[in-house]
């Protein structure tokens, strides 16, 4: 029979390599924010709340916002 290896899984920041420590379905790093799972290999940034409001990305949106 073959015994089986368990190996604890360490994931790591994508943009400083540090590691990541979890918070319910979260990964947080301390220096870049939280991140989820997508997948077994795959790691998504979690939406962060806006801070501040968002520029307009269309010509016309810039032309309203100079009206008002």
């Amino acid at each position: 029979m073959f015994q089986r290896q368990v190996q604890q899984e360490v994931l790591v920041c994508p943009d400083c390599g540090g590691k990541l420590s979890s918070d319910r379905e979260l990964l947080i790093c301390n220096d870049h924010g939280a991140f989820f799972t997508y997948g077994p290999q795959l790691l998504v940034r979690a939406p962060r709340p806006a801070t501040k409001p968002a520029e307009p990305a269309m010509p016309w949106e810039r032309e309203r916002a100079h009206l008002a």
